[in-house]
């Protein structure tokens, strides 16, 4: 099975696309010259994406600290902070991979660092032979926080036989060093993301107001599409057996090793959305989004407005979602009519967001998922 960050080919279809664009009547280019597309653009840079950057950095030194104090004192008090941190770390990551473009698209901060499942035999032929490059395609799934998640869990084993493979075990060196090796790839490129938004792609961004293929408004859309893609299908869909004729799949949930983070990594995921899509920062302000730029087009959907129609289905699948029950790797075995329920919820967000909005906003969607949503 192919990994979730490669699950979907980003192709553009320009001739079938392009034939289906809708051509803007005029009152509608009047509404859309008088919308501030410049501040929407502004506040997500200054107000969304810039903070949620920092505040990953923040996390992720966070838990290097932490895992560096481990390394000095291998026991179990120290194990459970730097897992702590790790979760933390691993949380903040789903408020930026919706921005998979800049600084971010260059570093492929999404595929580097969560790739999953994680490919556990490569992971243990790297540490074996302590020789590895994480610049190698091969080492795509064996990198990121998949790995750090089953190196610091294990499977079914206890906090004692996890901390004696960092401690007495032959290969304890080089396990210790793999993990800082993953955590100062992810920091580096990190870095070299928050560096590229400072030093001048801001200010790129900001000033491409257009609705055209590479305009900061394509990407932007685009990217919130392909991360509820991700939502639908890689933290849930898959595991549940969308993709294997019902069978499902509990080993490829995220955060499998860990067990009790997968459906609260899927709940932060929707809120990122949902927070993007309002153009509302981490801490609850809001500012102008898409969801300003809809009523400003007086975009309707049946009886009433598309925006009312999103942030409605919005509050049902967060709804849905919330029924689910840690691990994700049981529900999706045990209780199967309640996860099946959030993702139908999901699929429904799913459409309004990648069908109605795009064709109202003229923007194209440039990547294909393959399941025809």
């Amino acid at each position: 099975m192919k990994k979730i960050t490669i699950y979907f080919l980003s192709i553009t279809l320009f001739a079938f696309l392009f034939s289906n664009c809708k051509k803007k009547t005029t009152d509608e280019e009047v509404l859309e010259d008088s919308f501030d597309k410049s501040g929407m653009l502004t506040n997500y840079a200054d107000n969304v994406i810039m903070p949620n950057l920092n505040m990953a950095k923040n996390a992720l030194d966070s838990f290097a600290t932490s895992y560096n104090d481990f390394k000095l004192t291998k026991n179990t008090a120290n194990l459970t902070i730097a897992r702590q941190r790790f979760i933390r770390a691993y949380v903040t990551f789903q408020y930026i991979s919706t921005f998979e473009y800049g600084p971010s698209e260059t570093e492929f901060v999404r595929s580097n660092f969560n790739t999953y499942p994680c490919d556990t035999d490569q992971i243990k032929t790297n540490i074996n032979s302590g020789v590895y490059d994480f610049n190698v395609i091969s080492n795509l799934d064996a990198k990121g926080f998949p790995a750090i998640d089953y190196l610091l869990y294990g499977k079914s084993q206890t906090d004692a036989a996890i901390v004696s493979l960092f401690d007495t075990d032959a290969n304890a060196v080089n396990r210790s060093n793999y993990v800082s090796d993953c955590l100062a790839e992810m920091q580096t490129k990190l870095n070299a993301v928050i560096n590229g938004w400072n030093g001048g792609y801001k200010n790129t961004f900001i000033s491409s107001t257009g609705s055209e293929i590479g305009s900061s408004l394509g990407m932007l859309v685009n990217q919130l599409n392909f991360e509820i893609d991700l939502l639908k299908n890689g933290k849930i869909g898959i595991p549940l057996g969308k993709r294997s004729l019902g069978v499902q799949l509990p080993e490829k949930c995220e955060a499998y090793y860990a067990q009790n983070y997968s459906v609260d990594l899927a709940k932060h995921c929707l809120q990122n959305i949902e927070n993007v899509y309002l153009g509302r920062s981490i801490t609850g302000a809001d500012g102008l989004g898409l969801d300003d730029y809809l009523d400003a087009l007086k975009a309707q959907h049946t009886s009433g407005t598309l925006n009312a129609a999103i942030k409605n289905q919005f509050a049902i699948a967060k709804a849905k979602l919330a029924l689910v029950q840690e691990p994700l790797s049981t529900s999706v075995m045990t209780d199967v009519a309640t996860v099946d329920a959030a993702y139908i919820e999901i699929v429904k967000l799913l459409v309004l967001l990648k069908t109605d909005t795009p064709s109202v906003l003229g923007i194209v969607i440039t990547y294909q998922d393959g399941d025809g949503d």
